[in-house]
C-alpha cells in the first residue's frame, strides 16, 4: 500500500470501518511511514477534540439564531427553500433532546470482551486455578516455541495465578491462543497469534504505547501489545501487564 492509498483510508481506519485485510495493510504502512503516521495522529487528535467538544457543550443560542434567521425573512419563496431544513432541525432536536450531547464513544472490542468475560473486571474464579511459581516456564500451545518464563522482575513483583488456556479460531480463521490469568488479584486476558496471520489482532501489529492508550476504553482498562518473534501478543487488564509481556520469549 502506498502513501496515497493509505491517506485516503485514514478516516475509515480511525473509525474501524475497514475490512481486516485493508486494516492490516494500513497498520503495516503506518508502522514504516513516519509522514503518514504523523497525519494519522493529527487526524486522531482532531477527532478526539471534536468528540470532547460536542460532549461537553450544548448548541449555543447564537447558533440557534443563525439557523432560524433565514426563516424569518418574509419572502415566501425563501420559506419554501428553507422549510425542509427547519423541519430537519426541529426533528433532530426533538429526537435527541435539548441540550444535545454527543454520544459517548463505545469501548474498543477487546475492552468490551474483557469486561464481559470478567464480569465487569472481577478476578477469574476457577476450581482449577493454580499459582504460578517463580521460575516456571509455560509454553503456549499450540505455539510450542512461544513460552512464558516467570523469572526476574515479573516473578518478584507479581503474584500470578493461571486460570485457563484455550485455542480458538476467530472469524478470519486465524488460530489464537487465549490465556486467562489473575495477576495480583486482577483479571488478565492475553491473546497470541502468528504475526503473518493475526486475524482480529492484526490492527495491533506495530502499535506503540501512545496509540494503544488512545483506544476507546472504560473502567481504567488498558491494552498492551508486544511482538515476540513471529507472534503478536495482546494483553488486556486493569493491572500493568508490560512486565508479564516482557516475560514472553521464543525458544
Amino acid at each position: 500500500m502506498n502513501c496515497r492509498e493509505a491517506r485516503r483510508c485514514l478516516s475509515p481506519y480511525l473509525d474501524s470501518e475497514l475490512d481486516p485485510t485493508t486494516t492490516f495493510a494500513i497498520s503495516e504502512h503506518l508502522r514504516t511511514c513516519d509522514e503518514c503516521r504523523r497525519r494519522f495522529d493529527a487526524e486522531r487528535r482532531v477527532d478526539q477534540a471534536i468528540v470532547a467538544k460536542l460532549g461537553a457543550e450544548s448548541v449555543s443560542g447564537e447558533l440557534w439564531r443563525e439557523i432560524l434567521r433565514p426563516l424569518r425573512r418574509p419572502r415566501w419563496v425563501r420559506w419554501r427553500l428553507y422549510a425542509p431544513l427547519a423541519a430537519a432541525v426541529i426533528a433532530l432536536v426533538a429526537w435527541t433532546g435539548w441540550p444535545w450531547k454527543a454520544a459517548a464513544p463505545q469501548p474498543h472490542w477487546v475492552v468490551r470482551e474483557f469486561l464481559a468475560e470478567t464480569n465487569d473486571g472481577r478476578p477469574f474464579a476457577s476450581a482449577d486455578a493454580q499459582a504460578v511459581p517463580a521460575g516456571m516456564t509455560m509454553p503456549l500451545k499450540p505455539f510450542a516455541d512461544l513460552v512464558v518464563h516467570f523469572t526476574g522482575e515479573a516473578a518478584l513483583k507479581h503474584v500470578v495465578q493461571f486460570v485457563r488456556l484455550d485455542t480458538v479460531r476467530d472469524a478470519d480463521g486465524a488460530e489464537i491462543v487465549e490465556v486467562r490469568l489473575n495477576c495480583c488479584g486482577e483479571p488478565v486476558i492475553v491473546r497470541a497469534a502468528k504475526r503473518d496471520q493475526p486475524g482480529r489482532l492484526r490492527e495491533f501489529v506495530g502499535l506503540d504505547a501512545t496509540r494503544l492508550a488512545s483506544l476507546p476504553s472504560e473502567g481504567k482498562v488498558a491494552v498492551a501489545e508486544r511482538e515476540v518473534g513471529d507472534y503478536v501478543v495482546v494483553a488486556v487488564s486493569r493491572h500493568p501487564t508490560n512486565e508479564l509481556l516482557a516475560a514472553m520469549q521464543v525458544q
